[in-house]
Parts: structure tokens; C-alpha cells; sequence
């Protein structure tokens, strides 16, 4: 019984071409990623604070003075031990018609159909968020209020 030939494997490329090719690749590849990092906005240009209470919001959406559309969902992010309700240009919103997210101390409002909103109106929204203790509730001397406005086109 004959062993079948072994295949050689093929070289690694040596020429200097390839080396500068592969180091060219890398170099313009980590430049990419530079850029990408520097161009990522990880701060917030707009401190969220509630009263001189930076500790109390991590996030609202939409941010103050962005642009959103007519079916965009507002809402806070509000940090652990606080819950909070919505008032959208000065309406109220049922507590049946938020979403609220215990578990991550969050509270949106999306407009829809049979719903206070079916959609934000053109021009110059306000959201009002009224915050409290969880501990506390709410009108136990604990409640905060946030305010931020953004348009819509």
C-alpha cells in the first residue's frame, strides 16, 4: 500500500510588498477606529439635573432642544430608590397610558391612537417629569419636578 504525497503547505508570504501592504491595512484600520471613538458623543452637553439633584436622572429622551418626529416615545431614566409620571405640555398622562420600567426606574410616554396623544403636536414640546422617593411616594414631601422641550417637525 503506497502513502499518498504529502501536499507541501504553501509559504508565508515574505515579500515586502505584502509586509507593507498588511502594515498599511492595520495602520489605516486602527485610524478608523480612533476616529470612530473620537467622533462618539459620550457625554451629555446638557447636565440632567432636577433642582440642583444631578444624582436623581441618568437620561431623558428625547434630549432638550433635539429635533423628534410626531410618534417619538419621551420618557426619563431615573436613578435606582425614584419613580416618576409625565405631564406632556402640560397634560397629565394616566398612569395606563405610560410604560414604566421598575426595574430600571423608567417612565415613557408613547402617542398613539385612543391615547391622550395620538401624536405630538408641530413645534415646541415641554415634558414635565414629577419624581419622588420610592420610599417616600408620591406627595410625601419627597416630589421633585424635571422640565426639558424639544421640537418636533
Amino acid at each position: 500500500m503506497t502513502e499518498p504525497a504529502a501536499t507541501p503547505l504553501p509559504a508565508a508570504p515574505s515579500s515586502l510588498r505584502y509586509r507593507v501592504a498588511m502594515i498599511l491595512a492595520v495602520t489605516i484600520a486602527g485610524g478608523a477606529l480612533f476616529a470612530g471613538i473620537r467622533a462618539t458623543q459620550t457625554g451629555d452637553p446638557d447636565p440632567v439635573t432636577i433642582n440642583g439633584r444631578p444624582d436623581v436622572v441618568e437620561h431623558f429622551m428625547p434630549r432638550q432642544g433635539a429635533q423628534a418626529l410626531h410618534q417619538t416615545e419621551v420618557g426619563i431614566d431615573l436613578a435606582p430608590g425614584y419613580e416618576g409620571t409625565l405631564l406632556v405640555n402640560g397634560v397629565a398622562i394616566p398612569d395606563d397610558e405610560l410604560r414604566i420600567v421598575r426595574e430600571q426606574n423608567q417612565v415613557f410616554f408613547l402617542p398613539g391612537p385612543a391615547r391622550t396623544f395620538e401624536s405630538l403636536p408641530a413645534g415646541r414640546n415641554c415634558i414635565a417629569a414629577l419624581v419622588w422617593k420610592s420610599a417616600v411616594g408620591r406627595g410625601g414631601g419627597s416630589d421633585l419636578t424635571f422640565d426639558w422641550c424639544f421640537d418636533v417637525h
